[in-house]
């Protein structure tokens, strides 16, 4: 399976999302940017997106929902040890409460790797950031100095309506 990731604006991405029904798709949204995934086994709808391989997935995209994506730059050579020490590093965390979806994305044309978790709302995935569960699926900063980069994360918002500036919480964003 493969996941094509675009950026653009709301309505734009709205209506190529719209256009395509039978595509497994997921409009998520903060204060920096608007990205519109599409999960398929065939070519994607996109024109120009970034490219990754699904090597671990959990669960369903929802229509809502609140979204953590941590960005993780990956020496080349360090690769298969990364990916080693994330296998099936999802089923960890399938029982926790409001865990929706996960996905850890293997780049195609980048090294940054993408975990993303999908919860019911914001409440859980802070609930989970506190937890034993979250140290032990975090694994990846115990493995040594295999970084082309610092990894980080950005949060995403998944609902039927635009969001308004005003309502992204700066703190989480």
């Amino acid at each position: 399976m493969y996941m094509y990731i675009t950026a653009g604006t709301y309505s734009y991405l709205k209506k190529l999302e719209e256009q395509h029904p039978s595509e497994k798709m997921m409009l998520m949204q903060n204060i920096r940017t608007v990205e519109l995934w599409h999960e398929t086994d065939k070519n994607t709808v996109f024109q120009s997106p970034r490219k990754y391989e699904t090597i671990d997935t959990l669960g369903h995209f929802a229509s809502e929902g609140f979204i953590a994506c941590h960005y993780v730059p990956v020496r080349d050579e360090n690769r298969p040890l990364f990916e080693y020490n994330f296998e099936n590093k999802l089923s960890l965390i399938e029982k926790e409460e409001g865990l929706l979806a996960g996905r850890i994305l293997r780049p195609l044309s980048s090294e940054v790797y993408i975990i993303m978790t999908m919860w019911q709302s914001e409440r859980n995935y802070v609930r989970w950031e506190k937890s034993s569960t979250f140290t032990k699926f975090q694994i990846h900063h115990h493995l040594g100095n295999i970084f082309s980069n610092t990894p980080h994360t950005y949060t995403f918002t998944v609902s039927e309506e635009e969001l308004e500036e005003d309502s992204f919480n700066p703190e989480s964003s």
